[in-house]
């Protein structure tokens, strides 16, 4: 699949692996399976039982293993076979372990580490101003087909705005954004905002694929877009905000959230998905203009993190 290596992708919501038993979801191009042990603790391997392939997905869990529907075989978080009920004296072979993923639970969503899991860092990348505040009753998650970084590039376009979203949070938008559009970049952080409304009212971007809208100092909006493959992403979509804390106007505020946001991610809907080839570069024959710096930051930060040399466009 078409991804930047060694990163971190956020990838499901907690709830979507429950305690008890495993569930198959396909991520980054793969069809997984994800269990969690005693402890609750989430761990993830290929679909796939090393013995005769039967999918584990529809298997059941039993203490910390997973255990293979088809004969029985066990195996461990670290993906090793312990058990082969058919033959229980015989040494098990090496090849007989699962194909494991690096896989964490961190600011309440789960994620995956592309690359090699003995690498994968314990700390995952976050924006730091959204800890403490509150979310609950504001999630939403929506499919799209297309690749993860079409969405990205959207949600860092300030031009589509008066157009694409002429009914909704682009009324009163002023179109013409020459020496408006500002970017900086560092790392793997990308920020993006209009000279006229100041870097309070911001977007920011952690690479691969988180993204923030800045409202004011207590609200925002938070997108996560889980790559399944490179013809299909889900769209993870919290509210966060710090003005409301008591029961129950908290909670109708994040409906009200609830309600809006699929709105205007439906007006995206329309025309994203339409866009060839749905995976994104500087290559494809694009014309691109001065509003267009955020997505310009994006493709080139993508293309060298893939280890390709970022073009001219």
């Amino acid at each position: 699949m078409d991804l930047v290596p060694d990163r971190w992708y956020l990838i499901l919501a907690p709830s979507e692996v429950p305690r008890g038993k495993p569930v198959r979801h396909r991520r980054l191009g793969r069809d997984l399976v994800f269990w969690r042990d005693a402890a609750g603790r989430v761990h993830a391997a290929a679909d796939r039982c090393p013995h005769r392939a039967a999918a584990l997905s529809v298997g059941q869990v039993d203490g910390d293993e997973i255990v293979c529907p088809y004969h029985g075989f066990r195996f461990d978080p670290s993906g090793a076979c312990t058990r082969i009920p058919a033959h229980p004296s015989m040494r098990i072979p090496e090849r007989m372990r699962l194909d494991t993923v690096a896989v964490t639970e961190a600011h309440d969503f789960l994620w995956m580490w592309n690359g090699d899991p003995a690498s994968a860092p314990a700390e995952v990348p976050f924006f730091p101003w959204l800890d403490g505040l509150r979310y609950e009753g504001s999630d939403l998650r929506k499919t799209w087909d297309t690749h993860y970084a079409r969405v990205v590039e959207n949600e860092l376009d300030w031009a589509h705005l008066p157009f694409v979203h002429r009914t909704t949070i682009g009324i009163g938008y002023d179109p013409n954004l020459d020496d408006e559009v500002q970017v900086t970049h560092e790392g793997d952080h990308i920020r993006t905002w209009l000279t006229r409304m100041g870097e309070v009212s911001r977007i920011d971007l952690l690479g691969p694929n988180i993204w923030c809208m800045h409202f004011n100092p207590k609200s925002y909006n938070f997108l996560g877009f889980a790559p399944v493959d490179d013809e299909q992403v889900v769209i993870y979509i919290r509210s966060f905000q710090g003005h409301v804390r008591l029961w129950p106007f908290d909670r109708i505020l994040a409906a009200v959230n609830r309600w809006a946001n699929p709105i205007v991610l439906a007006q995206d809907a329309r025309t994203v998905p339409t866009q060839r080839p749905k995976i994104p570069g500087l290559g494809h024959g694009d014309v691109f203009v001065p509003s267009d710096k955020p997505v310009l930051t994006f493709l080139r930060w993508r293309a060298k993190a893939k280890g390709a040399a970022p073009q001219d466009a």
